[in-house]
């Protein structure tokens, strides 16, 4: 062998070894960190079940439960016509496999959170090199959303891996890419496994692919059989969801969410200043509802979501400023609250565990920080692919849309995986820049 090759090889394998030595330095951090937070909160004790197993973890509990006794009931589909089944029926292999018991799934939800880690440092590393890709990991590793719910039962954690997933297979629809059909492929499967866990990912994923399809600027025959393919690939590998709810339920439709969280979630928040009267008016909406459906003799819920959208367009016709108000201050708390802010919640929770103020001020540090980062990619000249800066610009307005004013850190983390390259981008040219000057200085 050449001696300049076998050295070029060495080299070569030295600088992967050491990328890759740091890559396990930033999981053993995000292991650490996520395993520390677990024994802070103590899922094998009353006060955990009594302080986190409550809203939509308790529903997710209850329906793996049912889901690990007699597997897909009807009470178990008319639940997952609002809440989307793929967490449930996670949670119910897990108990099935280990008892009824806290722990296995928390300790799930931190190896999930682990992997997603990994994940965002390939993707980062295809795109934008291995410096960039080690401060993407250590920014999910530090993350305090990402720390704080991998230790409850929401399917948040899960879904952050799925849109990870998703994001690195959008790499291979791109016009020079000869595997885009693969590609495409591979997209549809993750965005069906991503509504199959949170159904706000049925929608956005189209609109995702479109934009990324778009923003990478091909000819246009190219874009429509790349869109098209993306299209009848993704309605293939739904359909299974779909015929099954044709069967049970005479519709074809996936989900009653979109309907039910523009009343409970855009609505209610609209009406509220605080967390505890939305969660009143909330459910003061949703009850109004189920009555007027209940006095036209309609009990199929997918026919009742029918009465959560006449009532939200109802109330929103009444004061559509203040509507509009309301979704602006849900784009700032989707960033800057990092719990259900001025709430009998938070009381409760600092009274029970102080130490929670710490994750709060964190939070805000860290957000802040994260925030300015990610803003820059407005004022970037060329370090960041127009595609990946389209993309990560409607992931935040959609998922920050989708919930108004109710947004909060757990919300806040569906548009994670799309914001963490791009902030990671800015930090590393940030980082260069004042090297540059320090040196420049010196000089």
């Amino acid at each position: 062998m050449c001696p300049w090759r076998l050295a070029c090889g060495i080299i070569q394998l030295t600088i992967m070894t050491k990328f890759w030595a740091h890559c396990g330095i930033v999981l053993l951090i995000a292991l650490l960190l996520r395993l520390g937070a677990v024994l802070a909160v103590r899922p094998w004790s009353e006060q955990y079940v009594r302080l986190y197993l409550i809203h939509d973890p308790q529903v997710y509990h209850d329906l793996a439960v049912i889901f690990q006794k007699d597997g897909i009931t009807e009470d178990f589909r008319n639940t997952v016509a609002v809440y989307a089944p793929g967490y449930p029926i996670l949670l119910g292999i897990v108990y099935k496999l280990f008892g009824v018991n806290l722990m296995p799934p928390v300790i799930l939800n931190v190896l999930l959170s682990v992997i997603t880690c990994v994940v965002l440092m390939v993707t980062t590393r295809k795109v934008f090199g291995e410096r960039t890709a080690i401060v993407a990991g250590l920014l999910f590793a530090l993350h305090p959303h990402s720390i704080r719910f991998s230790t409850i039962l929401y399917s948040e954690t899960l879904f952050m891996l799925i849109a990870s997933i998703f994001v690195l297979a959008l790499l291979y629809i791109q016009p020079l890419n000869k595997k885009w059909v693969w590609g495409a492929v591979n997209v549809a499967l993750v965005a069906s496994l991503g509504a199959f866990s949170r159904i706000s990912m049925l929608y956005f994923s189209v609109l995702a692919v479109l934009c990324w399809i778009i923003s990478n600027k091909p000819s246009w025959r190219l874009a429509l059989r790349q869109f098209s393919l993306f299209a009848i690939i993704y309605l293939i590998f739904l359909s299974p969801w779909m015929i099954h709810n044709k069967l049970h339920h005479g519709t074809f439709r996936l989900s009653v969410s979109g309907e039910y969280n523009l009343l409970a979630l855009v609505v209610g928040s609209a009406k509220a200043d605080d967390i505890d009267t939305f969660h009143v008016l909330k459910n003061e909406l949703l009850k109004t509802a189920y009555e007027r459906a209940k006095q036209d003799g309609v009990n199929n819920i997918f026919e009742i979501s029918g009465y959560f959208l006449d009532l939200a367009i109802e109330e929103i016709s009444k004061d559509p400023s203040r509507f509009l108000l309301a979704q602006t201050k849900g784009m700032y708390n989707f960033w800057f609250r990092p719990v259900q802010a001025k709430s009998s919640r938070v009381s409760e929770l600092l009274q029970n565990d102080p130490k929670i103020a710490y994750y709060i001020y964190y939070s805000y540090v860290f957000q802040a920080i994260l925030f300015l980062a990610w803003i820059a990619l407005f004022f970037d000249k060329g370090r960041i692919p127009t595609p990946w800066k389209v993309l990560s610009v409607v992931a935040v307005i959609y998922f920050a849309f989708t919930i108004g004013n109710a947004a909060y850190s757990r919300f806040f983390l569906h548009a994670l995986p799309y914001i963490l390259p791009v902030a990671a981008v800015n930090l590393v040219s940030f980082y260069d820049w004042v090297r540059k000057s320090a040196l420049n200085r010196a000089d």
